[in-house]
């Protein structure tokens, strides 16, 4: 990718991204994966909301239901260097993949620094939806360790999607 292909990318807006790429997935798939090769220190948090914002168009508007973006969407997912983890855990959320739930566990518990501002625990509560959904045993056992959690507004969520679900769901629960 050039130069100006990268900064036209990083200068769009996401309905521009959206509209751009509609029929040319890979070519973002393809930026996402060169600029999470790269140092970008003098942008990071601009760069990595793009990035996610971009991440989120292909898995949400186009690949759902494709597991071939899983290893992209779990480095977004341990990255501490962005803003974003709500973002991510609504698109687990609507993934809601057998494959995912240790990462999603892990991302409904993880410490990050922002984190203290967001007095619902959104990202929490969306990952216990997103387990909820998976609808699994293993995505029961995640939500068991949840409902024993130091706060109470998770454990709250993790019973209520422990309550809402049956976890008769055997799809395949390969681990991440």
């Amino acid at each position: 990718m050039t130069i100006k292909e990268r900064e036209m990318i990083l200068n769009l807006t996401y309905l521009e991204l959206a509209e751009k790429f509609k029929n040319e997935p890979q070519k973002v798939i393809k930026f996402l994966q060169d600029e999470q090769k790269k140092d970008v220190s003098n942008d990071t948090e601009y760069i990595i909301e793009k990035m996610i914002t971009s991440f989120m168009i292909i898995i949400r508007d186009y690949y759902l239901e494709d597991d071939s973006f899983n290893e992209l969407l779990i480095e977004f997912i341990y990255d501490k260097k962005h803003r974003q983890h709500e973002d991510l855990a609504f698109l687990l959320e609507k993934k809601h993949s057998p494959k995912l739930i240790n990462r999603v566990y892990d991302l409904a518990v993880m410490e990050l620094d922002y984190k203290k501002e967001d007095e619902f625990f959104n990202i929490a509560r969306k990952c216990t939806y997103a387990l909820g959904y998976t609808n699994t045993p293993k995505a029961k056992e995640k939500l068991e360790l949840l409902a024993q959690n130091e706060n109470e507004l998770i454990r709250e969520y993790a019973i209520k999607q422990l309550n809402r679900h049956d976890f008769t769901d055997k799809d395949v629960e390969e681990q991440d």
